[in-house]
């Protein structure tokens, strides 16, 4: 083998060790932006027994963008949530477009949740991902995407008592360089609240959309409540009916 390639299998043999140290030292950072209703106050506290003694049915819809592993996840930390406010939860994932759980064959529940998620938009550059290859992820490159999380409130009857479409978006930053300067002012300088890298972006839009989705649910049981208020109740209608009769 003559000396010159040598030199060239060494310096492959560089390349590839440089490439494998920073494909080892990159991170993701992911940026977290709440958009449309999760940006607004929520005054329901989810710490307090806001559904004391009443039954939800929480049905989580899987689909395209909600896979089936997704969506019991989300009705178990859905169902916690309610739980937690003092409520009966039960949690459905409907199968082939058809419920495991038929109301009418089960205990009628105070309030229906359906839930379901779409992605509305996904966003990446293919040159600059070929960039980042090439400088070993010290060029950072980027996916941006935005998802909605529609949110369905029902009585058992079927009637609509709440609806809306909470939307996030999220960016996230792939390379070594901007993983590790994010890493170190996290852990120097940001407070917890603050931070980008590990699982705070996740922390975030939970936050902000069980305070949402509770307060969703608030207003559903009191425009509930509000509705039953106006049935006649069966005593006076029997007094109505026996007064006309004597008409």
């Amino acid at each position: 083998m003559t000396g010159r390639a040598v030199k060239f299998r060494q310096r492959v043999s560089d390349a590839g060790r440089v490439a494998l140290l920073g494909v080892l030292l990159s991170g993701c950072v992911t940026v977290y932006q709440p958009l449309s209703s999760l940006q607004r106050p929520a005054i329901v506290d989810p710490q307090l027994a806001n559904f004391e003694g009443m039954r939800l049915l929480v049905r989580c819809i899987p689909g395209d963008y909600l896979k089936v592993p997704a969506a019991e996840l989300l009705c178990r930390r859905v169902g916690a949530l309610f739980r937690n406010q003092g409520a009966k939860v039960e949690t459905d994932v409907p199968r082939h477009g058809r419920s495991s759980r038929s109301l009418e064959e089960s205990a009628q529940p105070d309030l229906v949740v359906d839930l379901s998620s779409r992605l509305l938009h996904k966003e990446s550059s293919g040159p600059l991902w070929a960039l980042t290859v090439l400088t070993a992820t010290i060029v950072p490159a980027y996916t941006e995407y935005s998802v909605a999380q529609d949110v369905t409130i029902r009585d058992a009857s079927g009637f609509l008592l709440a609806s809306d479409s909470l939307k996030a978006r999220f960016i996230e930053y792939f390379g070594a360089g901007i993983w590790g300067v994010n890493w170190a002012l996290d852990t120097l300088v940001r407070p917890p609240e603050e931070e980008l890298s590990g699982d705070a972006p996740a922390r975030d839009f939970s936050r902000d959309f069980y305070a949402q989705l509770s307060q969703l649910a608030f207003n559903a049981r009191v425009r509930s409540d509000v509705l039953r208020s106006f049935e006649p109740s069966p005593r006076s209608g029997g007094q109505q009916r026996q007064t006309g009769a004597e008409r």
